[in-house]
């Protein structure tokens, strides 16, 4: 078991898959932590949109001829938490916007948001989004 979100409309099939784990007569480190759900399809979608606006409007000024990955790169590399991630008891930190829950990846956009206005890009926030619907929750509107 990889993943497994713990609740009470979900503890009834923790059960079997417990004794199942047990039944094996192996060990294995059981840890728990709060739940919080992986970044949103709509919060990639805007990053991927707007990595390809900066970098178009780079491309128009002269200031650069970056690809939409390229852009993202380079903001990733400035902007994004690094997570741990170990592997044979080898922990490493890395930069990945795949890692972020949605409430990191809202800050994320927002710290990609600022850095663009600080530098007069134009970002499109589409009315719909999942992003501008938690600016306006945050804002009381």
């Amino acid at each position: 078991m990889d993943d497994f979100c713990l609740h009470e409309t979900t503890k009834a099939q923790l059960w079997p898959v417990l004794k199942e784990l047990v039944a094996s007569g192996k060990r294995y480190r059981v840890s728990i932590k709060e739940w919080k759900e992986k970044r949103s399809i709509s919060q990639n979608s805007l990053l991927w949109k707007w990595s390809g606006e900066i970098a178009g409007q780079l491309a128009k000024t002269g200031k650069g001829n970056l690809s939409d990955e390229q852009m993202h790169e380079y903001l990733k590399e400035i902007y994004c938490p690094a997570k741990a991630i170990t592997v044979m008891g080898e922990t490493r930190y890395v930069k990945s916007t795949k890692l972020l829950d949605t409430g990191e990846m809202t800050i994320y956009l927002d710290q990609l948001n600022t850095w663009a206005c600080q530098r007069g890009f134009r970002l499109t926030i589409p009315a719909r989004c999942e992003y501008q619907q938690l600016r306006n929750q945050q804002e009381g509107l």
